[in-house]
């Protein structure tokens, strides 16, 4: 036997939780879920890639979607995963804080963060966990098809400024180590941003995975627009206020309140009283990266980007 053969025989293989925090999603589409996750397990099992994973999902709606005639389904129909559990938590903790408390109790090596509405190829699993052995590699996120992210990366590494919270792994020792999401910030948009820059001042690489497709569930307008709900429009202009003040760029910051303040979208407006409110409150995050090594705003956003949005 070659050294290479060896070298792949005695590797350390390594467990992994699957994580998915939901909110008013149906069961049908978490069903879903667990039949696509459970083949790209049988997939990274076979190849020796993982010794086992499991899947977790974080149900943030008012009311528990998978109870446990669902749950036992669940677990008989899904026989690749090694466990299937459904955890209700009685409050909306936006995507970070709930996927902040369903790794609080994981015993796995590995954490892949998955959204609800995304639908993994088979080899899925096999791609990232082979991506994540690359030396001092963090994060790897997934291709989302039909609409890949516009972010930069490099065609020879797979680096990128930031992995996507939709579909990302890495270990789940690592996210600890570093905080984890940073719920008390960010409730739903710009956590994966500020968690991957995080991982990269712990000294890690973020790395973009184009061979671990997935398809993310996305209605587009008619001219292949996003369409965004006033959840998404709000959200997303509270973050886009919060990273760059947390990183150091609180003339960014400036100009995007007042310009959210002008504005006519009335989430936007919302927004900036929300952040003025924080500031007074004195609840603002303590600035980091001040050196500006990893945090990157280019043209309003987060990362070089390799398409032209116009």
């Amino acid at each position: 036997m070659n050294a290479r053969a060896s070298a792949g025989r005695h590797r350390r293989l390594e467990s992994l939780q699957v994580q998915c925090v939901c909110y008013d999603s149906s069961l049908d589409r978490l069903r879903r879920t667990a039949e696509y996750v459970n083949c790209a397990a049988d997939h990274a099992i076979s190849a020796g890639l993982a010794t086992s994973v499991n899947l977790a999902f974080g149900d943030c709606s008012a009311a528990a979607t998978v109870d446990a005639d669902a749950l036992e389904t669940l677990r008989s129909q899904n026989k690749n995963l090694s466990a299937v559990s459904a955890t209700f938590f009685g409050a909306n903790l936006g995507h970070g804080g709930g996927h902040n408390r369903l790794m609080s109790t994981s015993s796995a090596d590995l954490t892949l963060i998955l959204n609800p509405d995304i639908v993994i190829a088979p080899n899925f699993l096999v791609e990232l966990l082979k991506a994540l052995r690359r030396p001092k590699m963090g994060l790897v996120e997934g291709r989302q098809l039909p609409s890949e992210h516009p972010k930069d990366f490099n065609p020879k590494t797979g680096r990128t400024s930031w992995c996507s919270g939709a579909c990302l792994l890495g270990s789940t020792q690592l996210i600890k180590n570093v905080g984890g999401f940073d719920a008390e910030t960010f409730f739903l948009y710009c956590d994966d941003v500020d968690l991957s820059w995080r991982v990269r001042l712990a000294g890690f690489k973020t790395a973009y995975q184009p061979t671990a497709v997935c398809f993310h569930d996305k209605r587009l307008s008619d001219q292949a627009g996003w369409m965004p709900g006033a959840a998404e429009l709000y959200y997303s202009a509270e973050a886009g206020l919060l990273l760059p003040y947390k990183y150091s760029r609180p003339d960014l910051t400036a100009g995007y309140r007042d310009h959210f303040a002008q504005s006519d979208i009335p989430e936007s407006q919302k927004a900036a009283a929300a952040f003025e409110q924080r500031q007074r409150a004195g609840l603002l995050p303590t600035p980091i990266d001040r050196d500006h090594k990893v945090g990157q705003f280019i043209e309003g956003a987060f990362a070089r980007h390799r398409f032209k949005s116009r």
